[in-house]
């Protein structure tokens, strides 16, 4: 979850100065990818771990974004701020142990995002002291890409079909006794998309966490460094 589309931003930047809105461009839409694929790679990685390959049999462990993107998600995430990639394909079936290993594969790409996060706000404020020339972008890089990886992984803690909250509630509270078809995980999901462009509700929950995350982890960082 983004604090408001990236579209907006661009043509906002466009109109006031075109050479910003092309570094922010260069800077944010790498930034989304990268965060974005991180987070779908590692569930692919750890669902291999529990012994499931099927993420690395369809060829979803790589970097490439064409293998990631979803089409309709990516452009919600511009134009909206919220969206998704392409779920990486998982068969619970090959899974060792299915409560445990549906709950790891679930929390990966949520642990993936802010452990992102936790390394670029720290190398931010490592280095906010030397802004000067291309340190600037590098700075402004690791600014945006702790931002939407923090944004990422509290959005996806929302105990909500089809985000990985739900796996985890129906994991631990409900021990994997809550299954739901591809069906009524399509419909879950149009209903929630509803709810975030038509009601504040979502993002001002999510504004008021990220918020307070941001603000003590780089108040920390900063007492440490200085």
């Amino acid at each position: 979850m983004l604090s408001g589309g990236m579209l907006a931003r661009w043509i906002s930047a466009f109109r006031s100065n075109p050479a910003s809105m092309f570094i922010s461009l260069l800077i944010e839409v790498p930034a989304l990818l990268l965060a974005l694929i991180l987070h779908e790679i590692s569930h692919g990685y750890v669902a291999l771990w529990c012994g499931d390959g099927t993420a690395k049999m369809m060829g979803r462990l790589d970097l490439r974004p064409s293998h990631h993107l979803d089409p309709i998600g990516s452009l919600c995430m511009v134009l909206f701020g919220f969206g998704w990639a392409k779920p990486v394909p998982v068969n619970p079936r090959n899974f060792r142990h299915y409560v445990r290993d549906d709950f790891l594969v679930s929390i990966a790409g949520i642990t993936m995002n802010f452990l992102l996060f936790l390394v670029s706000s720290f190398l931010m404020v490592l280095l906010v002291q030397t802004q000067n020339g291309f340190m600037t972008y590098v700075i402004r890089f690791f600014n945006v890409f702790a931002s939407i990886n923090l944004s990422l992984a509290v959005f996806n803690l929302i105990p909500f079909p089809p985000l990985d909250g739900y796996h985890i509630v129906n994991d631990i509270l409900l021990k994997g006794r809550l299954q739901l078809n591809a069906q009524t995980f399509r419909i879950c999901q149009i209903v929630f998309l509803v709810l975030c462009y038509t009601t504040n509700i979502v993002t001002n929950i999510l504004g008021t966490v990220t918020g307070a995350v941001w603000k003590s982890v780089v108040t920390f960082y900063w007492n440490l460094l200085y």
